[in-house]
């Protein structure tokens, strides 16, 4: 910062918004997981059945990488949260 804080409303605005789109991750990533989840069980009914080729091989790669790309966007998130945190604190000192 430049030497002067945000006020501490603007800082617990962007917590608000950060938190909000942490849960919308949250959610995602437990959709993903609920999809591996099935993608797990087709395997294991092929694997019974002696199916060689997997139909849903190609999804599965795409969920995998989404988990991925959203497990990095939470890490990516509680970072900032963890940020604001420590912002609204110093903030609020100054104010004390």
């Amino acid at each position: 910062m430049t030497g002067q804080s945000r006020k501490t409303d603007d800082i617990l605005m962007d917590r608000v918004e950060t938190i909000q789109a942490i849960a919308q991750a949250n959610t995602e990533q437990l959709r993903l997981n609920q999809k591996a989840s099935g993608l797990m069980v087709l395997d294991m009914k092929d694997a019974r059945d002696g199916v060689k080729d997997h139909a849903h091989e190609d999804v599965q790669i795409r969920n995998d990488l989404a988990l991925k790309e959203n497990a990095e966007t939470i890490n990516r998130l509680e970072a900032r949260l963890s940020s604001l945190d420590e912002e609204l604190e110093a903030a609020m000192k100054e104010k004390g």
